[in-house]
Formats: C-alpha cells, sequence, structure tokens
C-alpha cells in the first residue's frame, strides 16, 4: 500500500497515512475529516554533461575499450621512465674548472686516457 501525507485543515497537524487508492482517508486525531493531500516532487537525476575534470576522465574511462586503457596506461608508465644520456654528454672524473686549469698536454692525456 502506498503511503500519502495529509494535513488537517482544522488543526494544521500533518502526518502519514498508508490506505489503498479505493479508501477515503482516516480522520485526523482531532476528529475532523476535512484534510488535503501533500504533494510532493518525485526524487529524479538528470545526468548531464560531466562539470568537473574528474567527471570528465572517467566518463573517458569508462567509454574507452579494455585494450585501448592498458595501451594508455603501458604509454603513461613509459613516460615517467628516465631516458639515458648519450654518452658525450657524460661527464668524466674531472669537473669542467679542472678541465680549464689543466695544461695543454694534460687536456690531451685526460682525453686519451680519461683520467686526471
Amino acid at each position: 500500500m502506498p503511503t500519502y501525507e495529509y494535513i488537517c485543515r482544522s488543526c494544521g497537524k500533518n502526518f502519514d497515512q498508508s490506505r489503498k487508492l479505493n479508501k477515503p482517508p482516516s480522520p485526523c486525531a482531532c476528529g475532523s475529516v476535512d484534510l488535503a493531500q501533500v504533494y510532493h516532487p518525485p526524487t529524479i537525476f538528470v545526468k548531464g554533461e560531466p562539470t568537473t575534470l574528474g567527471q570528465l576522465s572517467e566518463k573517458n574511462t569508462n567509454n574507452m575499450g579494455k585494450y585501448e586503457l592498458q595501451d594508455k596506461r603501458k604509454e603513461q608508465s613509459e613516460g615517467k621512465k628516465k631516458k639515458e644520456a648519450p654518452w658525450y654528454t657524460e661527464s668524466g672524473a674531472a669537473s669542467a674548472s679542472e678541465i680549464n686549469k689543466m695544461t695543454p698536454q694534460q687536456k690531451a692525456s685526460y682525453i686519451k686516457k680519461g683520467k686526471k
């Protein structure tokens, strides 16, 4: 049986009542049968466009297929790894200031042997 909310026009009291559609409402506690049914708007949700970045990312993730999502995560994890620097960018045993202080003979020896 559905539950209805009524307000008594005599005393102003609100009360709920479960009853069948074809039966009239029972009288109020004050004895009055002058009742008005209180109507409430239905509870509905309208699912619209995402309004936040979190909602948008969740929507995009749900729209992606399983394999597409795995590929995307793999790309992201590869992007976080540091790439190796080329051999020519590595510094040797001596700093730039130490190399500048060397004589030309010491510089040639350093280039050939890689040691100070």
